[in-house]
């Protein structure tokens, strides 16, 4: 027993306690330190956020008498602004402040602050804020943010609840969003320091990704594009138009206008033969064939004409009829695992789709399920499976092409326009876990002329919950602007098929099994 350290630590106790209470204020009453200094308390995070939020008032306050010590303070207020790691209702304090300051400049820096912050605050409530503040004083300049920040994808929040939609309709109440949103595209504007023109760049393809939400045929981009007040002059208005010409398509997402660029570039002889090669089949096409086209179909038109010309030769009512009676014999699989935010698993029946199916669509899949059915076609696919399965840092995936694009071509042969699978591992930078495949840049350089995108759900040897495309395959579809198929293991030597499109369309086109 030791008795004297013990009653020394009791006695100790009630000293600590009464010295703690002589640093406290009173109530409702301010520390000297957060009158004296209030930004040194604003900016020390182990000071408790009373304090903290009380320093925003009195160092505001001050400012408003001080001209000459508001500068240091809205800067600071800036700062922590930025920062994700302040809580949310010190970062909305402090922007209300900035955004009521009387004077003319101070409002110019903060629409400046808004402009930058909102194509990437990652902070919901503080972009509902900005967005709110910019509809609510008529900053019409924040439209290009507001626009960038409304492509990015949030599967948690309705995209008529987005703050930012409902702030853009509110600036430009007077003619339809995607005409205010085609305008930002026409008209990127010029503000990044350091590099105007990759901020003009991304501003335009943002753009372009909120076009692709509110017109997601194209339709209304056409009828914008016939406008003959817009000029060829803007290398994107030329390019779009020539591509309704030629191949009667317009791009829908930032990426495929991209794609649409790579295909139309003089410098590459291939992509220009095959623009050449496109455009005579399109435009020979029946009208109601034509209906609906996207990229992503014409180089399924130019194998099916020289492969499989009896699939070209048939009606979309055809077509459909043909694919419900070739899967109503098979075994599909439908996916089970829902844990994708507020996505649910799509349906994958063809009877669920059939309205939004085109002629192009159905021409797809035929050729892909012809494709993927041959001998040689799934020996190499089991072979990838095989690598993925060793492989437990990544999912692979790479793109079905015709075997003259893969390298050069030139060993091509006969079998030109045999489709085949085409590996892309991940690199490895961007292997982020067993159950995510993500595209490489290479392997989208590759694809211009490719048929579909692949990639694998094959961690498992029974992974038949999985059978079908995630919420996060489906945005990749619909951003890509690609057909893409998606192979399940449904056992060791058993593969689920599921196709998909940007569209949100879900096909089953049902089982192969390795020879």
């Amino acid at each position: 027993m030791h008795p004297i350290p013990r009653l020394i630590s009791l006695m100790v106790i009630p000293v600590v306690i009464a010295s703690g209470l002589v640093g406290c204020r009173s109530r409702g009453g301010t520390s000297a330190p957060v009158q004296r200094d209030p930004l040194t308390v604003l900016r020390n995070p182990q000071r408790p956020n009373r304090d903290r939020e009380q320093a925003i008032d009195i160092a505001w306050a001050q400012a408003l008498r001080s001209p000459e010590e508001k500068p240091n303070v809205r800067e600071s207020f800036k700062d922590m602004i930025w920062s994700s790691s302040v809580n949310h209702e010190m970062r909305k304090k402090m922007y209300d402040y900035l955004a009521s300051d009387p004077d003319e400049a101070g409002i110019e820096d903060t629409k400046k602050l808004t402009r930058l912050m909102l194509p990437r605050e990652p902070s919901r409530a503080m972009v509902a804020v900005m967005s709110d503040t910019a509809a609510a004083r008529g900053w019409k300049d924040c439209v290009p943010a507001l626009v960038r920040s409304y492509s990015r994808s949030v599967p948690t929040v309705k995209d008529e609840e987005r703050s930012e939609k409902i702030a853009l309709l509110k600036l430009a109440p007077e003619r339809p969003l995607v005409e205010t949103v085609f305008q930002v595209f026409l008209n990127p504007p010029d503000e990044d320091p350091g590099s105007p023109a990759e901020f003009r760049e991304r501003a335009r393809a943002d753009a372009f990704d909120v076009l692709a939400k509110l017109d997601v045929t194209g339709e209304y981009r056409k009828r914008l594009l016939e406008d003959p007040s817009l000029s060829d002059d803007d290398d994107a208005v030329g390019l779009m138009r020539r591509s309704m010409r030629d191949l009667k398509v317009v791009p829908i997402s930032g990426d495929e206008m991209r794609w649409l660029q790579r295909l139309a570039g003089a410098k590459n002889q291939a992509n220009v033969n095959w623009w050449r090669s496109c455009s005579s089949l399109v435009l020979a096409l029946p009208s109601e064939k034509a209906e609906g086209l996207h990229i992503r179909h014409l180089e399924a038109l130019r194998i099916a004409t020289a492969v499989h010309p009896d699939l070209v030769s048939k009606s979309r009512s055809e077509l459909l009829s043909d694919l419900k009676s070739m899967i109503a014999s098979r075994k599909t699989v439908q996916r089970q695992n829902e844990a994708q935010g507020t996505v649910k698993a799509a349906r994958e029946q063809v009877e669920v789709w059939e309205s939004k199916l085109s002629w192009g669509d159905l021409l797809t899949i035929h050729l892909l399920d012809r494709s993927i059915r041959q001998p040689d076609f799934t020996d190499r696919l089991f072979t990838y499976v095989g690598m993925d399965r060793e492989d437990t840092t990544s999912e692979y995936g790479g793109v079905l092409t015709a075997l003259e694009n893969v390298g050069d071509g030139r060993g091509a042969g006969p079998d030109a326009k045999k489709v085949v699978p085409w590996l892309f591992p991940p690199r490895p930078s961007q292997r982020t876990n067993d159950q995510e495949f993500v595209a490489s840049e290479e392997m989208f350089l590759s694809s211009d002329r490719g048929l579909a995108h692949f990639h694998f759900h094959v961690h498992r040897a029974r992974n038949s919950d999985y059978a079908g495309p995630s919420g996060g395959d489906l945005d990749y579809a619909a951003r890509s602007g690609r057909s893409c198929v998606v192979f399940t293991s449904i056992g060791s030597d058993d593969l689920n098929i599921d196709y998909y499109q940007p569209d949100g369309v879900v096909i089953d086109l049902g089982t192969i099994t390795k020879k």
